[in-house]
C-alpha cells in the first residue's frame, strides 16, 4: 500500500541564524570565579574575587587571576590549589548562570 504524501508538506525553513547561535551556546565555555570567603557565618562574613575562569569541553581549564598570572588546567577544580585554605578564610568556585549572563548584557 503507497502513501499519498500531504499537500502541505513542505519543508521548513532552515533558519541559519538560529542554528548557528545554538551551535555557540552549545559549545561555549563556562565561566566562573575563584573567590575567597572570609569569616563565612559570622556577620562579619566576606569575600573577594581573585580569579575568572573557563571551563572548557572536556575539561580542560584557563584561569587568569585578578593580578594577571594565569593558570592552564585539567579542571576548574584544580585552581582552587593556588588558593589555599587560610585561618578564617578559604577558596570556592563561583559558577555563572548562562542565563544570568545574558540577561545581564
Amino acid at each position: 500500500m503507497s502513501t499519498v504524501p500531504s499537500q502541505h508538506s513542505a519543508p521548513d525553513s532552515y533558519d541559519y541564524e538560529f542554528e548557528l547561535a545554538s551551535l555557540v551556546q552549545d559549545t561555549a565555555p563556562r565561566m566562573f570565579a575563584v573567590v575567597v570567603e572570609y569569616a563565612v557565618g559570622t556577620e562579619d562574613a566576606d569575600a573577594v574575587v581573585v580569579a575568572w575562569g573557563h571551563a572548557h569541553e572536556g575539561g580542560r581549564t584557563e584561569v587568569v587571576g585578578t593580578h594577571g598570572r594565569r593558570w592552564s588546567l585539567t579542571s576548574p577544580d584544580l585552581v582552587t590549589r593556588f588558593f589555599p585554605p587560610a585561618e578564617g578564610c578559604s577558596p570556592r568556585l563561583v559558577w555563572l548562570a548562562p542565563d544570568a549572563a545574558r540577561e545581564a548584557a
